[in-house]
């Protein structure tokens, strides 16, 4: 049967009304077509393919499939587990991380992940006036004068400033850290009330910095062994002794490929140079080292804590892995004791401390027959009977922020 024109004029707009609609109809099932393919060949890959129990890359245990139970579904416990397996055991997930990192930097953005990304790349972790309690910065001091006053040794309090308290002129546009001298002028004048020792460092670290040394890493939030012996030097000058021309240390460089724990933060960027580790080789050579126990914190890929073979104060097989500054006594312990039978003084330090100290201490070696060092993080005795066995000198050593924020400091009057 034959249509009339204004059939067929009305059949052929319709036609064409549908076959316009029908191309995005079908990309757009098409792309939720492959995306649903992509996540269910994901999900099957995270059940088939065998977990990962550590990231090098980020210098962390990851998260495993938990154990199904009906009591942990209702609880939430599975959910959350799961969600956070799939997280970490995402398929490629490290290849992803660098490429989105990547990505972000080349789109100009000069913060990752709470790190500022700064001028010739420096990498600072991002610590401002609002993440700090002053509240907190108090308490600590006051256990330190409490500590101090059961005590007849010399206590001093020395806060090393954050990297980005001396190189401002370094960090991104709009880039914002805490302001550290309010902190130093609120602990010198708690300190000294107690008579306790607030040792300044930020004035003469800016002195070298000024003549273009590097006193801190560009991919780690530590100071470098420069800083660090400016730091002993600056100690030592406080209870009246020198430190030995730096050059005496035979100071080497044993890595070039160094990468520090802010590079792990902002997921392996590339576009980020490998920098230099550098030690001190000349030290004493009839020290004697004895621990709690295996470092707290350098644990293996396996899971296990173990005893490092120490090269006098050196785990050097950390020189291999991703976490090299704990080629300094191979991590963090409890309480750690280095006595050296051939120092030049006969006296006793005791070390309150963070990582911070761990690179300043070998330029002290020379100056007391012992020195023990604690990590309030992982000594669980008693510190006030501790403090009692009697110490010529006694130092609280942290990077500023740690310190400013630690919930461990309390453990000194307890």
């Amino acid at each position: 049967m034959k249509r009339s024109r204004e059939e067929k004029h009305k059949y052929k707009e319709i036609n064409t009304e549908k076959k316009g609609r029908s191309g995005p109809e079908r990309l757009a099932r098409m792309y939720a077509g492959l995306v649903i393919g992509a996540l269910a060949f994901c999900g099957i890959l995270l059940l088939v393919l065998p977990q990962k129990d550590y990231s090098p890359l980020e210098n962390r245990f990851l998260a495993k499939r938990p154990e199904i139970t009906g009591e942990g579904i209702l609880s939430g416990e599975v959910q959350k587990g799961l969600t956070e397996a799939a997280d970490d055991q995402f398929p490629l997930r490290n290849q992803w991380m660098k490429i989105a990192a990547t990505g972000q930097f080349l789109l100009f953005h000069r913060e990752v992940n709470g790190v500022y990304i700064g001028k010739d790349r420096t990498l600072f972790n991002k610590v401002t006036d609002s993440d700090l309690s002053e509240k907190n910065y108090r308490k600590n001091l006051g256990c330190v004068t409490s500590m101090a006053a059961a005590t007849e040794a010399d206590v001093s309090v020395m806060l090393i400033p954050s990297p980005a308290s001396l190189q401002e002129e370094k960090l991104p546009t709009h880039g914002v850290v805490y302001d550290s001298e309010p902190y130093e002028t609120l602990g010198e004048t708690l300190c000294e009330e107690e008579s306790v020792r607030f040792v300044q460092t930020k004035e003469e670290l800016a002195r070298h910095a000024r003549k273009d040394e590097k006193l801190y890493f560009q991919t780690d939030h530590h100071w470098t062994t420069n800083g660090a012996y400016v730091g002993a030097a600056v100690y030592l000058k406080s209870q009246d002794q020198e430190i030995a021309p730096q050059a005496e240390f035979d100071v080497q460089t044993v890595r070039e490929d160094f990468y520090g724990t802010i590079y792990s933060k902002v997921a392996g960027l590339g576009l980020i140079r490998p920098e230099e580790l550098v030690l001190p080789k000349a030290l004493p050579e009839n020290l004697i080292i004895e621990s709690d126990g295996p470092p707290a914190d350098a644990l293996g890929a396996d899971g296990e804590k173990s005893m490092p073979e120490l090269t006098g104060i050196y785990d050097e097989s950390k020189l291999a892995g991703k976490d090299k500054y704990a080629v300094y006594f191979g991590g963090n312990y409890g309480r750690l004791t280095i006595k050296n039978p051939d120092a030049a003084g006969k006296g006793s330090l005791l070390i309150f401390k963070d990582s911070y100290a761990n690179s300043m201490v070998p330029y002290l070696l020379d100056r007391y027959a012992q020195i023990t060092m604690i990590d309030l993080r992982y000594y669980n005795e008693s510190v006030p009977a501790l403090v009692s066995e009697g110490w010529d000198e006694i130092l609280v050593c942290y990077e500023m922020s740690n310190f400013i924020n630690d919930r461990n400091v309390v453990k000194l009057i307890r």
